[in-house]
């Protein structure tokens, strides 16, 4: 094995054990999910156990000098730190620009073996006969508590486990499918309130209706310990509910039961109180009274309201914007048929805070339709889980952050198996990079509970994105593809990713052309296309988007911001500017689009406009106070606001607005995510004269192939100190042959697809 050494067959620490021959990582005997390439990246920082050790020690010493990009370090000390637990990077230590210390004493013998070879080695000098066959039970004893642990047998929790997959429609009537569907899906819901067990979410097991796969195996793809399958039958009005519960791992029955009923609202909850409670029963499950009460609720007694809440609930779930429309719709006639319907009232809340991200929506027109959901949720029913989600996304958006994570965090309190509430907190997070790691702990709790969820798997590929894991965030983006091949948000993502944060602008424009045609309604797709061809210089395919997005209805706003973008290509300082003067009335909605109008029109030389549309997105750049949270929310914009203060009468301000954003960048930055030279630090450095570390942030960038965005980043006036650089000319060419190649490469596919 490279990197370890050919003496020990294995290295001892805490309650883990590395077992060089077999390259294997085991705790209690049970093997722990490693790569190989991680495995020896553990392997050699074990061995140098409370020793600095730097990366290039690590590209020699495990990789023999092959080439491989930071992002494989990066991509092995993670999984190594989620394999050992160490979530707060107290085992295995990240010192900023220096290197990695494994801070964990190892031995080559477990703690047991040790003591039972030192009462060996005892025993032995007193030459007992006696005393030999103590020491040989002992060590007996030591090798078969090693071996069989009672933490190696599935735990509790584990048991606690259960996945409930679709039923089977036994109507004659295909309408009756719908029927079938919602009530399994209501079903599954209130299983879930079980606090104590983990309930696979809908769209996770809606992938296995229909399959031929076995129990055991559709079991240990979710997850799960135990299956729930069954069958509605329906005629007239009454009802045939038949459910049995299986033992994932022997294939057994654990409990069966036939429901017949006369179809009412009331009689369905009922016999769904009746099934959660019997698997409870089954699986020895703790309810607690307030669980009890909460699955015997009614939500609704009109079989109407909840027949339009199921439809609403499916329709939502395809994240498509027609689909989405028509869910705001059936979720608002479910509210009109029962005014008193708590979760319809989530539904109305809830479908319209997502439908700006999926058609030609403003989150601002809906706000007041979506607070007023909520209020009437909550008045109805304040102990609702799925509300106090949907409160925290009302608190974010108005920045009231203190009240929206207390209502997050209430939220998983009372609906723990909501996955949705991990989802947003997760995405609430994305403002603070310091808390990285929360984010994707978050991320990664919304996939287990639901995890073939196209969605959920797209914003874990956020945030190890988001965390600078590019490599992690690539193959995450590809699997939902591979989830859901009709799902455009996975495509989109992947073309963000290759665009804005690898520099890979040809492998980029196939993802970005697939999810418009998917989801042509979604004129932020073409958005993501406009850019793309801004970046290779092509404005007159990015015209032709504009154009298409104009025959095609798309809003005023995202118009006017493709004007802003193409006029800046064309190089046009004077019609880039009346653009953005043009564009600023309609972008108010968006503090996004307005700070990057500001910072295109700092580019094009009016710093007084500048100044003007940063202060009046964020007037807290005027006070110091909010600027911890505005530098770390906004790192990217600081030293610009900086630079206009110090250049528009406020240099003290601006100046000690500029040294905390530098700390900020060097101090703090570098402990969360990796590749924080994305950020162009090199602005800042320049407006400190700090030559040396600008021109060694261009070279990073380049080195990691950040190429996104400086036709636009290199107009700003602080680089005007190192123009004339040999360095940074290099450097500006360098990214240009980059660029024509991925010209070439992209002709070339244009040339080959041609009929």
């Amino acid at each position: 094995m490279t990197g370890t050494s050919d003496i020990r067959q294995a290295i001892y620490f805490e309650d883990f054990e590395l077992d060089l021959d077999r390259c294997l990582l085991l705790r209690g005997g049970e093997k722990v999910q490693l790569r190989r390439q991680s495995f020896e990246v553990l392997c050699y920082l074990a061995e140098r156990s409370g020793q600095l050790v730097t990366k290039d020690d690590l590209l020699s010493g495990v990789w023999a000098g092959r080439a491989v990009t930071d992002d494989s370090i990066t991509q092995c000390l993670m999984e190594i730190r989620a394999a050992l637990g160490d979530e707060n990077h107290s085992k295995v230590k990240t010192l900023p620009r220096r290197g990695y210390v494994f801070d964990l004493p190892v031995s080559d013998t477990p703690p047991g073996l040790k003591s039972a070879k030192v009462l060996g080695s005892l025993i032995k000098n007193r030459k007992s006969g006696f005393a030999l066959i103590v020491a040989g039970l002992a060590l007996v004893l030591v090798i078969v508590f090693m071996v069989w642990r009672p933490g190696v047998s599935p735990t509790t929790a584990s048991q606690l486990s259960i996945a409930v997959l679709p039923f089977d429609n036994r109507s004659d009537l295909e309408e009756d499918q719908f029927f079938t569907v919602g009530i399994h899906d209501d079903l599954l819901a209130t299983i879930a309130k079980i606090g104590s067990m983990k309930v696979i979410s809908r769209t996770s097991v809606l992938e296995y209706k229909d399959t031929v796969k076995k129990i055991p195996q559709i079991a240990e793809e979710l997850g799960v310990a135990n299956i729930l399958e069954g069958g509605i039958q329906r005629s007239g009005n009454q009802v045939r509910i038949n459910v049995q519960l299986i033992d994932a791992a022997t294939d057994e029955h654990l409990w069966a039961e036939i429901y017949d009923r006369e179809l009412t609202a009331e009689n369905l909850f009922t016999v769904q109180s009746e099934i959660t409670k019997e698997i409870a029963i089954a699986l020895k499950a703790r309810l607690s009274a307030k669980e009890k009460q909460r699955i015997d609720a009614r939500p609704t007694d009109n079989l109407q309201a909840y027949d339009a809440y199921l439809r609403g609930r499916q329709l939502m779930a395809t994240r498509d914007s027609a689909s989405l429309k028509l869910a705001t719709e059936e979720f608002s006639k479910a509210t009109k048929l029962d005014p008193l319907f708590a979760l319809a009232w989530v539904g109305v809340a809830d479908s319209n805070w997502v439908l700006p991200g999926y058609g030609a929506y403003r989150i601002e027109d809906l706000l007041p339709i979506i607070e007023e959901a909520v209020k009437n949720a909550l008045a109805i029913d304040n102990g609702l889980g799925e509300a106090y989600a949907s409160l925290a996304n009302i608190h974010a958006y108005y920045k009231r952050n203190s009240e929206a994570e207390s209502a997050y965090q209430k939220a998983i309190t009372l609906s723990p198996n909501y996955a949705t509430a991990y989802f947003w907190y997760s995405g609430f997070l994305g403002a603070y990079p310091l808390r990285i790691q929360e984010q994707v702990e978050l991320a990664r709790k919304a996939v287990e509970l639901d995890p073939r969820s196209s969605l959920y798997n797209l914003n874990l590929g956020s945030r190890y994105r988001n965390k600078g894991l590019y490599t992690l965030a690539e193959g995450q983006f590809q699997k939902v593809i591979e989830l859901n091949p009709d799902f455009a948000p996975g495509y989109s993502n992947l073309a963000v990713l290759y665009m804005l944060h690898m520099g890979q602008f040809d492998k980029a424009l196939p993802p970005a052309r697939k999810a418009v045609e998917l989801d042509p309604g979604n004129h932020g797709n073409k958005m993501i296309l406009i850019f793309l061809f801004i970046q290779l210089g092509d404005q007159e395919a990015a015209q032709l988007v504009r154009e298409k997005m104009a025959n095609e209805g798309a809003v005023e706003w995202r118009l006017g911001f493709a004007d802003v973008l193409i006029n800046f290509s064309k190089q046009n300082p004077a019609d880039t500017l009346e653009s953005i003067k043009a564009l600023l009335p309609k972008i108010r909605h968006s503090q996004f689009a307005n700070r990057l109008v500001a910072f295109l029109a700092l580019t094009q030389g009016d710093i007084r406009l500048a100044r003007e549309i940063y202060l009046s997105t964020d007037p807290g750049w005027l006070d110091p106070g909010q600027w911890p949270e505005l530098v770390e929310n906004r790192r990217r914009a600081a030293c610009s606001v900086a630079w206009v203060l110090m250049n528009t009468g406020d240099q003290e301000l601006g100046s000690a607005l500029l040294d905390q954003a530098i700390s900020y960048i060097d101090d703090s930055l570098p402990l969360a995510i990796e590749h924080a030279d994305w950020d162009f630090p090199e602005v800042c450095y320049l407006m400190a004269g700090d030559i040396k570390k600008s021109l060694q942030s261009i070279e990073t960038q380049l080195a990691h192939n950040h190429l996104y965005a400086w036709n636009a980043v290199l107009l700003m006036p602080m680089y005007d100190l190192i123009r004339d650089e040999p360095r940074f000319q290099a450097a500006v060419a360098e990214r240009e042959r980059r660029i024509g190649v991925q010209r070439e490469a992209i002709a070339k596919m244009a040339e080959e697809t041609r009929p």
